[in-house]
């Protein structure tokens, strides 16, 4: 089986974290996040991700919402699609829509590794103003 065919199908986020500087230093949407990415054959793909204990909302419709409310149902909350393309060992997500944040137009490139059966897609290292290296690791499961 190719590494491309590996990717496809969909994936449910079983584990969030990054590092500083090599060292463990949490969550970004806690412990039990929840999320799901979808790899499709025909090049498309999609990802959420979201905290799992997002404050519910008392409007039915999003238009309906409070400022208050629609802020709070932005935070702890990802959500884009777009096309994917693999090279190598990376992944490109081009982003050609995006609910939070607005990432539309840009090129999330992902490493892919495997530990077991868990897709691991790694973030390229972030460098912080005070010069601390960031790197985002995300765990999937197949889905079903």
């Amino acid at each position: 089986m190719t590494k491309r065919e590996q990717l496809l199908g969909s994936w449910h986020l079983t584990r969030w974290d990054y590092t500083v500087d090599g060292e463990f230093r949490g969550f970004p949407m806690g412990e039990d996040a929840k999320g799901q990415i979808i790899y499709a054959d025909d090049g498309h793909m999609s990802a959420i991700l979201m905290l799992a204990e997002r404050p519910r909302s008392e409007a039915t419709q999003f238009h309906q919402a409070s400022p208050a409310e629609r802020e709070i149902a932005a935070l702890g909350y990802v959500s884009y699609g777009g096309s994917w393309e693999l090279s190598d060992e990376t992944v490109t997500h081009q982003v050609a829509f995006a609910l939070f944040p607005n990432w539309i137009g840009t090129d999330l490139v992902r490493t892919v590794s495997w530990e077991g059966d868990q897709l691991v897609l790694t973030a390229l290292p972030e460098i912080t103003t005070t010069g601390k290296t960031v790197v985002n690791r995300l765990y999937w499961t197949r889905a079903g």
